[in-house]
């Protein structure tokens, strides 16, 4: 039984990189993101959650953190249009673990060998990537994008937890670029 819960808990452990959440962003530098004052929210063909719910969730929450942090919505000529996608991607990850004891050793007959065995063992998950896009009005052009990729949760709830802890971090940053501080 120890071995077995041993085990478990190395796998956990071992995993536990690829659980990990990676937040990432890129903008324009030559941007004036001081004079941002506005936002409005557009649907793209990219913007696919592939489930309406979550879409509407999604969206809401990027609205709630934008104007949590100061910008306000607007229907027509805003300073920012501001949009999201999402990709996902099946990962497996391999974890060996040995056990054995001995080697090459002298013992009283002569030399002997060791006994060991190894076990390996997969385990599936999704990647998932939330994509924020920020658009100059004018000519379209990108000037911000952020990133967050996470180990999908099965639960929606805390798919969405998931969203919004990458919002906030998203959010840290772009307070940053905000305060002319870079990344």
């Amino acid at each position: 039984m120890r071995k077995i819960l041993g085990l478990m808990i190395v796998v956990g452990l071992a995993a536990s990189p690829a659980m990990a959440q990676k937040v990432l962003i890129d903008y324009a530098h030559d941007f004036d993101f001081e004079a941002v004052k506005t936002f409005q929210y557009v649907d793209t063909t990219d913007s696919n959650s592939g489930n309406s719910m979550m879409h509407d969730r999604i969206r809401d929450a990027i609205v709630r953190e934008l104007t949590e942090g100061g910008l306000q919505q607007v229907d027509s000529d805003p300073d920012l249009f501001v949009t999201y996608h999402i990709t996902t991607a099946d990962k497996t990850v391999y974890n060996t673990t040995n056990y054995g004891y001995g080697g090459l050793h002298r013992g009283w007959g002569g030399w002997g060998m060791g006994m060991g065995t190894s076990t390996t063992m997969a385990s599936n998950y999704t990647e998932g990537t939330l994509i924020i896009d920020a658009y100059e009005p004018v000519e379209k052009k990108m000037v911000w994008r952020g990133t967050g990729t996470v180990t999908v949760k099965s639960k929606a709830e805390k798919q969405m937890k998931q969203v919004d802890n990458i919002l906030k971090k998203l959010g840290n940053k772009w307070d940053k670029i905000v305060a002319g501080q870079g990344r």
